[in-house]
């Protein structure tokens, strides 16, 4: 450099004493401003920095999909991308559904689809055009509208600089720039608009600076990118790339050669000279350009000449999924700096399950109004559904569901609103117990322990508590498969007691990958009195299905950037959180509750099914019906749905009737194109003993029983030796006690009374 630094010190001094100021001290100062050039360039080269006039909006893409993926799976996914359906001649972006055939529009998966841009304060959309993509007649019409001695000079041009000298002391001030191609990358990135001489010498010496370091092609590249080409409405359009979409709907390797020149000649008033909104002027512009391009560099451009000034309605900048786009957007905004994801042209590529989420967007409004057809509107708005679904493996994000009129930029139910979690937050309180041990390394707890399950009070540093089981079903005791399979609060509540109380509960959340700063240190967290989002829950869910890895939903798959850097690398499961022991003991619980328990109709209800294979859950329901839940997983998917209204108002229903339903449908419907249904992992073994619900020994004749896991050696193996007395007989003329009837039942029982009054007989069963 030192060549260079010689130039531009001795001419620095001599362009001072020409424009009439006093010279800087000129070795120190220039070298301080050519080392802040070279420091100013790299950083914008990089994608450090974000501004007006540099900022890069992300573009978020849901991935492409294989076509190793099930036939009828792919079929779902053309629908999706637009493909249309031709069974006599299929070609590419056609498929058939009859034989299940699809054929990409290119290469050898379906194609990425663009779900939205992400696009920062500044308002600019803005995408990186690579200089060796950029046709050579774009290139030559810049040079020839903006600085035709680009190659000439060394980032200032002394010639034009010093007819700018005569003409502002002619005019008595500053009246003209002489700016090269390099000078105006150089405004752009130092964002100085102060029309002042020391900001012109610095400019000079930035330039020469930069000139020398990046070189010509590096200028050239950052100058393809960087001016102001247009407005749409409040976006502003920049760069060439851009423009070349805004005003021709095309890629901009595809600029013609007429075309081309009309975005180099708007460029020193794009406002004024806009072909679409002034094609005359427009034109009269163009046409300098491109008899200059003639006499210049020898261009043939009498059809170009002749080419009338004809624009295209750019493709409208959509968004797909909005909901899932929320999330993504609030999924980079709590991992990247704002600079980061709204200003480095970050290409982000989810894992949207297309085929889920357009599921879920069927599902839940029309489920939603179906509930409120079944119980009636509660609450002053619409009853609300949030839910998400993700990969047990990787947390990878899948689907999101987050409410209704969500979009990309608004409140997300799915990931951002903080419920109280009810029962469903029980099974924490169970893998904290099976992850604890005595002084011998013996499991502290199994499934077989049994805790208090009849009134009682508990005696806290709130006062006395005295929590009741939903149903007013007591015992003196339940093992710890009946409580959580049958959601008992003062079972579950006991336990917590007996594993540390809250304090031991909320560092174990915590290391879940729940938010716990705002938990009450109460006994009530035992039954969900703390508030958490259904992504937490999903995660949770997940952590259980995997094996005990800890995983942080994300939907984002890969995050890269402009100049091709990885910000953010794909999602993997994280440290071992639960030992595999608990996990697959309290996996084991939470498949009693649907297999016996209170999830069951996440089989299935209101003449639909449900998710038939093997899958854990747990039902949630909060105090007054405000808040329904319904959280589990499957050996490859966590989903976690919650019903509710934005102000809190009992909904007249348990999650059992209408969150647990819902569960079913979506994971059902989610999965329904992807073959046999997985089973869980066999490691660690577990092993089944049918138990007393209340002693948790082995189950006698007169016992109510359950069929509780066990890890080997751990299952006991004495039989309950109480003698349960029989279900009281009715007395005449007493009315019986209701027990708790679920909706369904209640509506299956309601019709049966009506078809018997109306003479209608039921159909024999099949046999």
């Amino acid at each position: 450099m030192g060549k260079l630094r010689r130039i531009f010190v001795g001419t620095t001094l001599v362009t001072a004493a020409a424009l009439g100021i006093a010279a800087v001290p000129a070795t120190l100062t220039a070298r301080e401003w050519a080392a802040e050039g070279v420091a100013l360039a790299d950083a914008h080269a990089r994608y450090e920095v974000a501004h007006p006039g540099w900022s890069f909006p992300a573009r978020v893409y849901a991935a492409a999909t294989p076509l190793t993926e099930p036939p009828k799976r792919l079929v779902a996914e053309a629908k999706a991308r637009g493909y249309v359906e031709d069974c006599k001649d299929t070609g590419p972006g056609e498929f058939c559904g009859k034989t299940s055939t699809v054929i990409p529009r290119d290469g050898q998966a379906l194609e990425p689809v663009l779900m939205g841009w992400l696009i920062g304060p500044d308002g600019e959309v803005r995408e990186h055009l690579p200089l060796a993509d950029a046709p050579k007649h774009l290139l030559d019409a810049i040079l020839v509208a903006e600085d035709r001695a680009y190659y000439e000079h060394h980032g200032v041009n002394l010639k034009a600089m010093g007819r700018a000298v005569v003409a502002n002391a002619q005019e008595g001030g500053y009246a003209q720039g002489g700016s090269t191609l390099t000078m105006q990358v150089v405004r752009n990135l130092a964002q100085r608009r102060e029309k002042t001489l020391d900001r012109k010498l610095r400019e000079m010496v930035y330039a020469w600076a930069i000139d020398e370091h990046l070189g010509k092609d590096g200028v050239l590249q950052m100058y393809l990118d960087a001016p102001y080409l247009g407005q749409k409405g409040s976006l502003s359009i920049c760069g060439f790339s851009a423009a070349a979409r805004f005003y021709y709907d095309k890629d901009a390797r595809d600029l013609s050669l007429d075309e081309a020149a009309t975005l180099a000649a708007i460029l020193p008033a794009p406002g004024k000279f806009a072909p679409d909104r002034f094609p005359e002027r427009a034109k009269e512009r163009r046409d300098r350009v491109l008899l200059a391009m003639a006499e210049l560099k020898g261009y043939d451009v009498a059809a170009a000449l002749a080419a009338p000034i004809v624009t295209v309605p750019p493709t409208p900048i959509v968004e797909r999924w909005p909901a899932y786009l929320s999330a993504t957007r609030a999924f980079l905004e709590a991992t990247l700096p704002p600079a980061t994801l709204y200003g480095a042209g970050l290409l982000v590529t989810t894992g949207l399950d297309i085929h889920a989420q357009e599921e879920a967007e069927k599902l839940f409004p029309a489920k939603t109004k179906y509930f409120e057809s079944l119980v009636g509107r509660k609450g002053d708005g619409p009853l609300e559904a949030a839910g998400v679904l993700l990969d047990v493996e990787t947390g990878l994000v899948r689907a999101v569901y987050g409410g209704s009129a969500v979009t990309s930029t608004s409140f997300n139910r799915a990931t951002q609103a903080r419920r109280q979690a009810g029962s469903s937050f029980k099974p924490l309180v169970y893998a904290l117990a099976f992850s604890q041990q005595n002084p011998d390394g013996t499991a502290k707890f199994t499934a077989a322990s049994t805790e208090i399950n009849e009134p009682r009070t508990f005696k806290t540093p709130q006062g006395d508590w005295r929590p009741r089981n939903v149903g007013g079903e007591y015992s003196a005791t339940a093992c710890l498969a009946q409580g959580l399979a049958w959601s008992q609060n003062i079972a579950t509540a006991s336990l917590l007691e007996d594993v540390g109380g809250p304090k031991a509960l909320i560092p174990f959340a915590t290391t879940l990958g729940f938010d716990t700063s705002k938990f009450p240190e109460e006994m009530g967290l035992a039954l969900g009195q703390g508030e958490v989002t259904p992504l937490e829950m999903a995660q949770f869910t997940a952590i259980v299905s995997n094996g005990g890895r800890r995983v942080t939903g994300t939907p984002v798959l890969t995050a890269v950037d402009a100049a091709g850097a990885v910000r953010i690398g794909p999602p993997v499961a994280g440290e071992q959180v639960l030992t595999p022991e608990a996990a697959a003991l309290t996996r084991e619980l939470m498949r009693l509750v649907i297999d016996v328990g209170t999830g069951g109709a996440s089989r299935g209800a209101g003449g639909e099914g449900g998710y038939q294979g093997p899958a854990l859950g747990k039902t949630g329901t909060t105090d007054g019906e405000k808040d329904l839940w319904f959280v589990g997983a499957t050996p490859t998917y966590a989903m976690a749905v919650w019903l509710g209204y934005d102000v809190p108002a009992s909904l007249g229903a348990a999650a059992s009737d209408l969150a647990a339903p819902l569960w079913g449908w979506w994971m059902n419907r989610s999965t329904k194109f992807q073959g046999e249904a997985p089973l869980f992992s066999e490691t660690p073994k577990i092993t089944k003993r049918y138990l007393c619900t209340v002693s948790g020994k082995v189950a006698g004749p007169t016992c109510r029983g359950i069929n509780a896991p066990f890890l080997p050696n751990t299952a006991p193996k004495a039989g309950c030796s109480i003698e349960h007395p029989p279900p009281p007989e009715p007395v005449e003329g007493e009315e019986p006690k209701p027990g708790h009837e679920s909706l369904w039942k209640k509506m299956a029982r309601e019709k049966a009374e009506r078809d018997a009054a109306a003479g209608i007989v039921p159909p024999a069963p099949i046999p």
